[in-house]
C-alpha cells in the first residue's frame, strides 16, 4: 500500500510487523507500526480517497486482502462497526494539520485536536500551570493524578473530544486545551472543561476555544454543553456568559452552567466557523466514511 494509490482494498495483518509512514515535506515520516491483529488501509476504501500512507511490511507477513464490500460486511457486526468508528475517526484527527488561527488581540496559535502522543507536553504544560489555575481546573490546587492525565490524553474522538492549542514558534508546546465529554445517558449533551497556562491567560483563548468546542459539538449532535466551574472563576464565567449561558448553584461555591452549542459556535465568525466544520465534521461523526449504512453502489447479494 503506497501514500497516493486508490484506496480499493484493506488488509487484515494476522502475521507479521509492518510500519506506516507518510512523506510531509518532502522527508519520510513514521507514523506508527502495526502488529499483528491490525487493520489497514481500511480509511481510503471507506472514504474512496487516494491512501494517506505507505505500509512497508518490516518482516514476513501473512495477511487477509479484502475489498469496499466485504469491509461493509464485517460493518454488519456491531462490535465491529463501533470499534472501525472510534479507529477512523482517531486516524482522521492524526491526519488534521494544525489549524494557523489569529486571536482577537493579534495572537498567533495552531489549533488541533488532541492526540495521545501529547501526554507528555500536555503533562508539561499542566506544571506550568500556577496552583491557582489547577484549583479552577480541577477544583484541587495540586497536580492532577497520573491515572487523571491519562484519561485526559485518551481521547477518542467521538464521544471524548479535545482541542490543543500550540504556540507556532514552537509547535510541540501546547498553550491550552479544552474539550467536551459526551453524557453517557444523553448524547445530545456534553459536559465542557478548558485548561489555559498562566502565561497565556487574558488573549481570549477561554471565548475562542468556547466557539471551537461548539463548532465540533455540533458536528458531533451534541445540542447542549455544560460546564461546572468555581463561583469565584470570573473569567470562565464571563466566557460562558458570553455564549448565553444559564447558571444556577450546583452546590455551594460551584456554579452549572448550560449553553446551546449553537450559540457557542457562534463566538467565531462565520469563516472560521465553517473552517473548523470541514475541518472535524469527518473526526467526530465518520459521516463521510459510509460507516452507517451501504449506498446504492455497494448492495450486496
Amino acid at each position: 500500500m503506497r501514500e497516493g494509490d486508490p484506496g480499493d482494498t484493506f488488509a487484515l495483518l494476522i502475521e507479521g510487523q509492518a510500519d506506516v509512514t507518510r512523506v510531509v515535506q518532502g522527508r519520510v515520516q513514521h507514523l506508527s507500526s502495526a502488529a499483528a491483529g491490525s487493520i489497514l488501509g481500511e480509511l481510503a476504501v471507506l472514504s474512496n480517497r487516494p491512501r494517506t500512507a505507505t505500509i512497508t511490511a518490516q518482516t514476513s507477513a501473512l495477511a487477509a486482502i479484502g475489498d469496499r464490500p466485504v469491509l461493509l460486511q464485517l460493518l454488519d457486526h456491531p462490535i465491529v462497526l463501533e470499534r472501525m468508528r472510534h479507529l477512523a475517526s482517531a486516524r482522521l484527527a492524526h491526519d488534521l494539520r494544525p489549524l494557523p488561527v489569529t486571536l482577537p488581540d493579534g495572537t498567533p496559535i495552531l489549533l488541533r485536536p488532541l492526540l495521545p502522543e501529547d501526554r507528555r507536553g500536555f503533562d508539561a504544560a499542566l506544571h506550568q500551570m500556577s496552583p491557582d489555575s489547577l484549583r479552577r481546573r480541577f477544583f484541587s490546587p495540586g497536580q492532577p493524578s497520573q491515572a487523571m492525565v491519562e484519561y485526559l490524553v485518551d481521547i477518542d474522538f467521538v464521544d471524548h473530544f479535545a482541542w490543543l492549542v500550540l504556540d507556532p514558534a514552537g509547535p510541540g508546546r501546547g498553550l491550552a486545551s479544552a474539550r467536551y465529554v459526551r453524557d453517557a445517558g444523553d448524547h445530545g449533551t456534553a459536559e465542557v472543561a478548558f485548561g489555559v497556562v498562566d502565561r497565556f491567560q487574558g488573549h481570549g483563548i477561554g471565548t475562542f476555544l468556547l466557539g471551537a468546542l461548539g463548532v465540533t459539538a455540533v458536528e458531533a449532535g451534541v445540542r447542549r454543553l455544560v460546564g461546572e466551574v468555581l463561583e469565584d472563576n470570573a473569567p470562565m464565567r464571563a466566557v460562558f456568559a458570553k455564549a448565553g449561558g444559564v447558571s444556577s448553584y450546583a452546590e455551594p461555591g460551584v456554579i452549572h452552567t448550560e449553553i446551546d452549542a449553537g450559540a457557542a459556535a457562534s463566538l467565531l465568525d462565520a469563516g472560521l466557523r465553517q473552517e473548523l466544520r470541514i475541518a472535524t465534521h469527518d473526526i467526530v461523526t465518520a459521516a463521510s466514511l459510509a460507516l452507517t449504512a451501504p449506498g446504492p453502489t455497494d448492495a450486496r447479494d
